[in-house]
């Protein structure tokens, strides 16, 4: 069973390990260790019930390409664990939170952490100031999942990876 001592030792080490990973690699590392097979749902909303298998794939890939984009493009290098505690909404995940210094300001990064039995620990949802990405997320991509479809919703999340990359 999950502790908190495990969730802060795994992004302890999560955190040490991306300080070493070079630019162009660090999406992929970070995405190594993402897990969006149970928020992809809740961020496309009731479409999701409308995808097949093939489209559910495609639209967790690009969630999780999307996400790490993002955690990969913060200055984590110096991050410190603040505190961990059990998620009040599902107590089988724990909230890791980290403080970093994001344009000169210390800022608190939220990991949520939880235990894959085939795949151990993985963080699910990240969380910067308070906001989640799957909370940034949701409104626009549900909203384009209803008025558009799936294939919308997939050229969505491409676009805002392409945007994040460093020119």
């Amino acid at each position: 069973m999950l502790t908190s001592e495990d969730a802060s030792a795994f992004i302890s080490t999560f955190l040490a390990d991306l300080a070493l990973v070079q630019e162009p690699d660090r999406s992929a590392f970070v995405a190594s260790v993402l897990d969006w097979r149970e928020l992809a749902p809740i961020a496309v909303g009731p479409s999701w019930e409308r995808l097949d298998g093939e489209q559910r794939g495609a639209t967790v890939l690009a969630m999780t390409k999307h996400v790490a984009e993002q955690i990969a493009g913060l200055p984590l290098a110096g991050a410190a664990l603040v505190i961990t505690d059990r998620d009040p909404h599902d107590g089988g995940k724990f909230r890791v939170m980290t403080s970093a210094h994001v344009d000169e300001e210390p800022t608190e990064i939220t990991f949520w952490v939880f235990e894959e039995s085939d795949k151990g620990l993985r963080i699910g949802n990240v969380g910067v100031e308070g906001v989640s990405s799957l909370g940034r997320l949701r409104p626009r991509l549900t909203a384009i999942a209803e008025d558009r479809g799936i294939d919308a919703v997939l050229r969505e999340l491409q676009g805002r990876i392409v945007q994040q990359r460093p020119a």
